[in-house]
C-alpha cells in the first residue's frame, strides 16, 4: 500500500473509505490498473458497497471498455437503490444480471431468492431465477421455477430445453425425455409454422400429455400467419372433434378442403364431425370422398390416380385446380384414353356439354372398353334430350362392368328420369343382389 493509503486511513478512520480514496486518486493520476485493482479489493472486501463496483465502472470507461464499465456501474446504481427499497425488484434483477455476467453465480442466486420471494410469476424474475439457479447448481430450485414459467408461457421450447437440462442434472431422465421431446417439437413449429407435419408432431406431444388446450392454441398461433395452409385446419378441425365442438370442426374441416380438396384425413374427419350432427348423407359422401382419395393415393397408375383425384376437386368446387392438374396430365399423357376423358370432365363440369361430349366421343374411340367413358356420354345425351341413345350408352357400361353397383345405379337414375319405370325396379332389384353378396368390409 502507498504512504497516501495509510493517510487516508488514519484521517478517515476506515479502511473502506481510505481505499476508495486511493483509488480516486490513482484514477486521476491517469494510474488506470492501478486504480482498477484496488476498487476491485474495495468489491472483494465490502461486496454490497456501491462505491467499489462504481470506482470499477470509472476505472474501465477510462480504459475504454465501455461494456465493463455500464456492468459495474448497473450493480453500483442498483445496489444504491436497494439500500433505500429492498423490494425494488428491476434493481434486484438488474443486480442479479449484473453478477451473472460477472460469473459471481452465488450472489446472483441470492439475490434471484429475494425477487423471487416477492414476485414469483414475474417473467423477468422467473428468467434471471433460473439462468441464476442453473449456473449455481440450484437444479432443484431452478426445475420449480421453470415449471412455473411453462404454465405462464406453455409453447416456449426454450423453457423447455432449459427443463430438460436441469432435469437432467436432477438424474429425473424420464421427464428430462419428455421435456425435450416438446423442446425439440417446438423448436421445429418455430422454424418452419406453416409446415401441418412438424405442427402435428408437435400437436401429438400435447395430445399424450393430456393437454389438448395446448394442442389448440399451438395451431391458432400458427393459423395466424399461416392461414393459406389447408393441413393446420385440417389439424384444428381435429381438435375440435375431440372436444366434441363438431358445428366448428365442421367449419374449420370445410376450410381445410377449400384449400386443399383431396385431403383424405380432412374428408374423414368431416365425415365423423357430419355423423356426430345427425347429417348421415353428408357423412357417407364425405366418407367415399375419403376412400376414392386413399385408393388414388395406393395406386400404381399415375393416371388412374390423377383421374380419381381431379373427379374429387371436381366434385369439391374447385375447378381451377382440377383443370391445371388434368391438363398436367394430358401434356404428360397425350395418346392414353384417359387424356381426352380428363377433358371431357373438365368441360363438363364448367357447363360446356357439346364440348365435354366431344371429348368423351374421342376417349370412346380410342378405348371402347371403358365403362366409365360410356356412362359419361349417356348423362350427357340425357342432359341434351336424347334419352334413347342416353339409355344405350348406359347398358353399354353396365354390359362392361355388370357387378359395378355405383354403374348399375346411375342407369336406374336415368331410367326412372325418362319414364322407364319397369326397368328401373329390375336394375334396383340386381342391385340390392349384389350388395347383399359383397362382403361388408367392417
Amino acid at each position: 500500500m502507498s504512504w497516501m493509503f495509510w493517510l487516508w486511513s488514519l484521517l478517515t478512520g476506515s479502511r473502506l473509505k481510505a481505499s476508495i480514496l486511493e483509488g480516486r486518486r490513482l484514477l486521476n493520476a491517469g494510474e488506470h490498473l492501478k486504480a482498477l485493482e484496488m476498487f476491485r479489493q474495495v468489491e472483494q472486501e465490502w461486496p454490497n458497497s456501491p462505491e467499489g463496483y462504481a470506482g470499477m465502472s470509472q476505472a474501465y470507461e477510462a480504459m475504454g471498455l465501455k461494456l465493463e464499465a455500464k456492468r459495474e456501474a448497473t450493480i453500483a446504481e442498483s445496489l444504491r437503490t436497494l439500500e433505500e427499497n429492498p423490494d425494488d425488484i428491476p434493481a434486484r434483477t438488474a443486480l442479479a444480471r449484473a453478477y451473472l455476467e460477472k460469473e459471481m453465480y452465488g450472489w446472483a442466486a441470492a439475490h434471484a431468492d429475494h425477487a423471487i420471494k416477492i414476485a414469483p410469476n414475474n417473467p423477468e424474475v422467473m428468467e434471471v431465477a433460473i439462468a441464476a439457479y442453473t449456473r449455481n447448481r440450484n437444479y432443484d430450485k431452478a426445475v420449480k421455477v421453470l415449471r412455473r414459467a411453462i404454465q405462464k408461457d406453455p409453447l416456449n421450447a426454450e423453457l423447455y430445453e432449459k427443463l430438460a437440462q436441469n432435469l437432467r442434472a436432477c438424474r429425473q431422465v424420464e421427464q428430462a425425455s419428455k421435456a425435450a421431446a416438446v423442446a425439440e417439437a417446438l423448436q421445429a413449429v418455430d422454424q418452419d409454422p406453416g409446415n401441418p407435419e412438424v405442427v402435428d408432431r408437435a400437436v401429438r406431444n400435447f395430445l399424450i400429455r393430456g393437454q389438448r388446450d395446448l394442442a389448440q392454441a399451438l395451431v391458432e398461433r400458427c393459423l395466424q400467419t399461416h392461414s393459406n395452409v389447408a393441413g393446420l385446419h385440417r389439424l384444428r378441425g381435429e381438435l375440435l372433434v375431440l372436444a366434441r365442438k363438431p358445428q366448428e370442426a365442421i367449419e374449420a374441416l370445410r376450410q381445410a378442403i377449400k384449400l386443399d380438396a383431396t385431403d383424405a384425413k380432412a374428408h374423414q374427419l368431416l365425415a365423423k364431425a357430419y355423423q356426430g350432427e345427425g347429417e348421415t348423407e353428408k357423412a357417407e359422401h364425405h366418407a367415399a370422398l375419403a376412400k376414392i382419395i386413399k385408393d388414388a393415393r395406393e395406386s400404381s397408375d399415375p393416371l388412374e390416380s390423377g383421374v380419381a383425384l381431379i373427379r374429387v376437386l371436381i366434385d369439391s368446387g374447385d375447378l381451377e385446380k382440377a383443370q391445371a392438374e388434368a391438363e398436367a396430365l394430358i401434356k404428360k399423357n397425350p395418346d392414353d384414353w384417359r387424356s381426352p376423358f380428363l377433358r371431357g370432365l373438365v368441360l363438363k363440369a364448367q357447363g360446356d356439354l357439346p364440348k365435354a361430349l366431344a371429348a368423351f366421343q374421342e376417349a370412346r374411340r380410342r378405348n371402347d372398353n371403358a365403362a366409365l367413358v360410356h356412362l359419361e356420354i349417356a348423362q350427357i345425351l340425357s342432359e341434351i334430350g336424347d334419352p334413347v341413345e342416353a339409355i344405350g350408352e348406359a347398358r353399354k357400361a353396365v354390359n362392361l362392368s355388370p357387378r359395378d353397383p355405383e354403374i348399375r345405379l346411375a342407369l336406374v337414375g336415368l331410367l326412372r328420369a325418362h319414364g322407364y319405370m319397369d326397368q328401373a325396379i329390375e336394375e334396383e332389384e340386381i342391385i340390392e343382389s349384389l350388395l347383399k353378396k359383397t362382403p361388408n368390409p367392417s
